[in-house]
């Protein structure tokens, strides 16, 4: 049996009901029952509840002996009062007229009751067999369950809202009450706009909680899944007032399959205790979150971790960062990887000619900010690289240039750089050299390295470069005019021979624009076939006839003129012009030949010598290509005579050797041209299907001096012994002729006989009777 109120306090109200006055805290205090939430998605509906909750429910609470007011002006919302046919009530209730009372008014109200119990065992049966919307339950029923343990034990098991009724005013029991997490108080005897209140704020209260834990339920499922790592951190000041640390309050799953940190590792830990090396940045760029409640995104890279986060920070409360961090070490890794690769070379892992330039350009800007800052920049070359590659394989030549950069990098210093800016071109920046003579003597450094015996392919190679040199600064605007002066600088290294170093000055530029001028004109002359042969007469020195011609390029200017092979031949070479240029004069020989040829009879002793470059003899179809000139010109390959310089057989002897037989077996003799300037062997001159050797017109020129003598006469023998024949070029004076007829040379040429002549004008002198 519930305590009875005293005649007069229908409407009276305790004088303290324990936690009405405070319903944001938590349901113990009797009203409000709702878990402290710290996610910002967890706060929205639990504020917009709570503030029309708290005003009736002070209104409710509130006054001493107080008439209460009318409850209607601290309803809950409209459209939660609109839907009670679906509501329906449990009354539990041991005095029977009370009951009866209630369950009247819950009808006229207009909602459905389902049931009446009397105890509290009863109470919970009914909730189990057919729960109810809500529970009105006194708070002191007979048995052994009072109002209280059947309200805790349905609030548990069922999650049914309950509202207790009672006119006790017992504080002991009010408190024990609280603890049970009813949903509201109604007073008796029950007046009916307070009993529809306390049933709709209870209802909408339930329906709101329902709500929110739906809503907890699936974020946390969603926390709990999440991708990326999450971490809610706790500022942690010193006794200035600042941030000195964070404390780590919770972390999601992810977060150990992002840090490698369990749960229980970090949870409740302080940041610096878990990653000691943690930079300050982290410190300071969250503390700065949770202090202005400003959101932050940042990326770092983490030392201790050796990973790269990503990183977005807001508070979700005074005092915390939330901060969702996601690992980008792979992202930032493969941008590295291909930063590295769009800037680096593949074979060599130096930089390449884009990172080179770059290099180049910071260096000129250092220049024009520090006075005394001096670099240079080395352009190098190999030569003779491309032999490696025809004789050796391409595998073997990436392994050379692989020990090359290797070696290049031995000889500077870490602030240096070495790049491989082409094939077999590479260029170094000297940055902070203290002279230009530091320079010089890297360069010369590479050059004696470079000479060491190489092991490749179980050969042992001795490379040399052609070195040039820029010296900075020099008011340079762009790298890529520091790149091209010492690559000009190279170029004019390379003119003196192999191994060479030449520093720029600006007359080589002048030099160069002056090249660039001259094949600029050789490919427009080759375009418009601008080019023509000269034919210089060969003799026999023993009676003076006409045995031969020698073919001789020459170039028609615009303006009408006549270049010699001198202004043009070295531009052909270096910029392989001369193979293209070089077909043109074996096709245009071969018709001159054919045409010659049908006068003459078959006996007559008499033959054509053209002169073969070294990059046209390289050419894999040369023997192809002269077939196909003789065939089209029906000349006779038995009067054809192709002249070689050593050098030139000397660069690859196996492929010479191969392309002379080719040549030899269709009926074309080979001499060599130059002979006594190059570097062949005796062994080789066996070797080699060779039928005459040249002597050079500087031995011709200066028989006066007994030691050139002795070498004229000494390669006479030599040829004669090897069963060759022999012819000197640049004949001009009666003694020179005398001296090669006493020495035995067999055939001379020169202007002592007659200068290069047109074709028409060679014609003529076939047909004279002097010939």
């Amino acid at each position: 049996m519930t305590a009875r109120p005293m005649a007069g306090d229908r409407y009276r109200v305790f004088d303290t009901v324990p936690g009405m006055i405070r319903p944001e805290r938590n349901r113990e205090d009797g009203f409000v029952a709702r878990p402290r939430v710290s996610h910002p998605w967890m706060r929205t509906r639990q504020l917009a509840t709570e503030t029309w909750e708290h005003a009736f429910v002070k209104r409710q609470a509130l006054g001493k002996a107080a008439t209460v007011q009318s409850p209607s002006h601290a309803a809950p919302p409209e459209d939660a009062l609109a839907a009670k046919p679906s509501q329906r009530i449990l009354v539990v209730e041991d005095e029977r007229i009370v009951a009866l009372d209630i369950v009247a008014r819950l009808k006229r109200l207009g909602y459905a009751v389902s049931g009446v119990a009397a105890s509290g065992e009863a109470a919970l049966d009914a909730c189990r067999d057919n729960p109810p919307s809500l529970v009105l339950m006194d708070i002191f029923l007979d048995g052994d369950m009072d109002g209280i343990e059947a309200a805790r034990r349905i609030r548990e098991l069922l999650d049914i809202p309950v509202v207790y009724i009672t006119s006790h005013d017992d504080q002991l029991t009010l408190r024990r009450a609280a603890k049970s997490a009813p949903y509201g108080y109604v007073i008796k005897p029950v007046d009916e706009r307070w009993l529809q209140s306390a049933i709709e704020v209870a209802l909408y209260k339930h329906a709101t909680e329902i709500d929110l834990k739906r809503s907890e339920d699936r974020f946390r499922r969603l926390f709990e899944r999440m991708l990326n790592a999450f971490v809610l951190f706790e500022a942690i000041r010193d006794d200035a007032g600042e941030v000195a640390d964070l404390r780590i309050l919770e972390v999601n799953p992810a977060f150990e399959r992002v840090t490698g940190f369990s749960r229980g590792e970090v949870e409740g830990r302080r940041l610096r205790e878990v990653i000691p090396g943690v930079e300050p940045f982290w410190i300071e760029t969250l503390g700065q979150v949770a202090v202005t409640r400003a959101s932050s995104r940042f990326e770092n890279y983490l030392a201790d971790l050796n990973q790269y986060f990503l990183v977005e920070a807001y508070s979700p409360g005074s005092g915390q960062v939330a901060a969702i961090i996601e690992d980008v070490t792979d992202l930032r890794r493969g941008e590295q990887l291909l930063r590295h690769r769009t800037f680096h070379d593949p074979l060599t892992d130096l930089p390449n000619r884009a990172l080179c330039l770059d290099r180049l350009h910071r260096a000129i800007e250092r220049a024009r900010r520090r006075l005394n800052y001096i670099y240079a920049v080395i352009f190098l070359d190999l030569d003779r690289f491309k032999l490696i590659n025809d004789s050796l394989g391409h595998v073997a030549g990436d392994r050379v240039l692989c020990q090359v950069a290797a070696t290049l990098k031995r000889h500077v210093r870490r602030l240096d750089t070495v790049a491989r800016v082409g094939g077999d071109e590479f260029a170094i920046l000297l940055e902070e050299i203290a002279t230009p003579g530091d320079a010089l003597r890297v360069a010369r450094n590479i050059r004696d390295s470079l000479k060491e015996a190489m092991r490749i392919e179980g050969k042992k190679l001795y490379l040399s470069a052609g070195m040039g040199i820029v010296l900075g600064p020099a008011d340079y605007e762009r790298p890529e005019e520091l790149l091209q002066n010492a690559t000009i600088a190279m170029n004019h290294a390379r003119r003196g021979g192999s191994g060479r170093i030449k520093v720029f000055d600006w007359s080589m530029r002048e030099v160069a624009e002056h090249d660039m001028d001259v094949e600029t004109g050789l490919r427009r002359s080759l375009e418009e076939r601008q080019f023509l042969l000269y034919y210089q007469p060969i003799y026999s020195l023993a009676d003076r006839t006409l045995t031969g011609f020698e073919a001789l390029v020459r170039r028609r200017r615009p303006d009408g003129g006549i270049d010699l092979p001198g202004e043009f031949i070295h531009i052909a070479e270096e910029t392989g012009l001369i193979v293209p240029l070089g077909n043109l004069v074996m096709a245009e020989a071969c018709a001159a030949l054919g045409r010659w040829s049908k006068d003459m009879a078959a006996s007559t002793k008499f033959s054509l010598a053209v002169n073969l470059s070294g990059k046209q003899f390289s050419q894999p179809d040369l023997v192809k290509q002269t077939v196909k000139s003789l065939r089209e010109t029906g000349a006779d390959p038995a009067r054809l005579r192709l002249e070689i310089t050593e050098s030139v057989l000397m660069d690859n002897p196996e492929s010479a050797l191969a392309k002379l037989r080719g040549l030899r077996e269709m009926g074309i003799t080979i001499g060599i041209d130059d002979f006594g300037t190059g570097y062949s062997s005796l062994s080789y001159l066996q070797r080699f299907p060779i039928d005459c050797l040249k002597v050079d017109r500087g031995f011709v020129s200066d028989m006066d001096d007994h030691g050139n003598r002795i070498i004229v006469r000494s390669v006479v023998n030599l040829a004669h012994s090897l069963g060759l024949e022999v012819v000197a070029e640049g004949i001009e004076t009666p003694r020179q002729e005398a001296l090669l007829k006493e020495f035995g040379c067999d055939y001379g040429q020169g202007f002592l006989y007659a200068r290069p002549l047109p074709h028409a004008t060679a014609s003529e002198f076939l047909r004279s009777p002097a010939a």
